[in-house]
């Protein structure tokens, strides 16, 4: 495997190289790429990974183009050896000529969706050449695999019904049968976690884009956007861990290709963390339990109960919001302030009301982390504006946090709602803050029925000509409130 350096060989439709500059990304190192984060990244919480890697996707490939990097110039940059003359295959397991690569007769390697196109990728959006779940494979290989979903034969179809090896040009490990497809063994974990990377990235903000689902029932997943068997895929992680090569590709993709890493090959640990443990393996073609329309996922990893007899309280409250003055109507932020000492935050969860539409439930989960009495903490769409507007940085990233001012806001405890900013099922009102702030008043108490006279508004356009809080004529009352 090779390293792509700022001069790439740039190959047009017709194969003929050209020399074309490319600047790599800043902050793709494995130390730098995560520092941005609240806390460790083994403790991060899943919505803080996704907006990490999401906000850091900083560049989308074309599919094909005869002008401009491609996917196939970042499959030659990603999964070539040190000469770049032959490329690793990964449903064959071995290396094959680079050049040329396939143009339409099947005679050669092609660009393989490790999370297949027809179910939930399509061919339009980000997700469509990503190059942390794109790789090469023969072409009759990646036509004998097509969108069947990950497994060993008799996992979800009767035995007699497998092929070993899945094609004459595939590992002999490989198998396949009319539901599933079983890589190479040194490749399954590589594999899941592509599938795992996809499912945290792919949430349906972006545009063109679906919420991918990895799950043991991925036929239930709303528009077709599910991938299976996310306990195979769990289990090949833990059976197949990251190897140098991995490694090497990870960085690979974040430094000369997309500015984003994957934190599975980074984190291993996050795997249990995001989608709980491996379910039992079905036998004789029995397939995964699913009770019901909702996709059926691994087994969660067990909670920690709490210390002692005592039920834990909610000890939080939401103590301000502003949606800002600055580029894309930055920042949009949500101040809370710890009322107790909290000792495990992940019991908070906080969302965001768009548009009068009702409730839209929890969208974030605070990491698990304490909170000292009397402390303030603040959830922001984003980190730049954030900082150049308060001149610090945001304590949590959420990026469902798009909120503009005649949305409210839910803060959860248990699942429950405890706190609320405005009315869920109305657009603005009275309490509206659009390019503006509201802010708590002190001495008044969380409740779920929203009393405006318990707050002050900064007034609607109220910083509508402000580049930060310190020199605007309204000044957001940042950490003021007394209990």
């Amino acid at each position: 495997m090779r390293f792509a350096s700022s001069l790439l060989f740039f190959l047009s439709s017709g194969g003929a190289p050209s020399l074309v500059s490319s600047q790599p990304f800043a902050n793709c190192d494995l130390s730098s790429y995560y520092s941005t984060l609240q806390t460790s990244p083994h403790q991060t919480s899943r919505d803080d990974m996704h907006n990490l890697i999401q906000t850091t996707h900083r560049r989308e490939l074309p599919y094909t183009s005869s002008s401009k990097q491609d996917v196939w110039d970042g499959l030659l940059a990603t999964d070539t050896d040190a000469t770049g003359q032959l490329i690793h295959l990964i449903y064959g397991d071995k290396d094959v000529a680079a050049l040329p690569y396939d143009s339409g007769s099947c005679d050669s390697w092609n660009r393989e969706h490790v999370w297949s196109r027809s179910r939930g990728v399509g061919d339009k959006g980000m997700d469509n050449t990503d190059l942390h779940h794109m790789r090469p494979a023969d072409c009759n290989v990646n036509s004998v695999r097509s969108n069947k979903y990950f497994a060993q034969c008799g996992t979800v179809d009767d035995l007699s019904s497998c092929t070993t090896p899945a094609h004459v040009e595939a590992a002999v490990d490989t198998q396949k049968d009319t539901k599933s497809f079983l890589p190479p063994a040194s490749k399954r974990g590589d594999v899941a976690r592509a599938i795992l990377y996809m499912d945290l990235r792919y949430d349906g903000d972006d545009p063109d884009t679906f919420n991918l689902v990895a799950s043991d029932c991925p036929e239930n997943v709303p528009n077709g956007a599910g991938m299976g068997y996310l306990s195979q895929l769990l289990q090949w992680h833990l059976d197949d861990p990251p190897d140098e090569g991995e490694r090497i590709r990870n960085e690979e993709v974040c430094t000369n290709w997309q500015g984003n890493r994957n934190p599975f090959v980074d984190y291993p640990e996050l795997a249990t963390a995001y989608f709980g443990t491996p379910s039992p393996l079905p036998q004789n073609g029995a397939a995964y339990s699913c009770s019901g329309p909702a996709p059926t996922t691994a087994t969660p990893p067990p909670t920690n109960p709490p210390t002692n007899n005592d039920p834990p309280t909610a000890s939080l409250i939401i103590t301000g919001v502003i949606d800002g003055p600055r580029t894309g109507g930055l920042p949009k932020a949500v101040e809370l302030y710890a009322t107790a000492d909290i000792p495990d935050l992940s019991l908070y969860g906080i969302g965001f009301a768009n548009n009068g539409g009702g409730t839209d439930d929890i969208e974030y989960t605070f990491p698990s982390q304490s909170a000292a009495a009397g402390s303030f903490l603040t959830v922001s769409k984003e980190t730049v504006e954030f900082q150049a507007y308060f001149g610090e940085q945001p304590d949590f990233v959420s990026g469902k946090a798009i909120i503009n001012g005649d949305d409210a806001i839910e803060l959860f405890f248990n699942g429950q709602v405890i706190d609320v900013y405005g009315d869920v099922n109305v657009a603005g009102g009275a309490w509206n803050y659009v390019d503006g702030w509201s802010y708590r008043n002190d001495a008044s108490t969380a409740s779920t029925t929203f009393d405006l006279a318990e707050w002050t508004l900064g007034g609607k356009d109220a910083v509508d000509s402000c580049s930060s809080n310190g020199t605007c004529a309204s000044v957001f009352p940042f950490h003021s409130y007394k209990q």
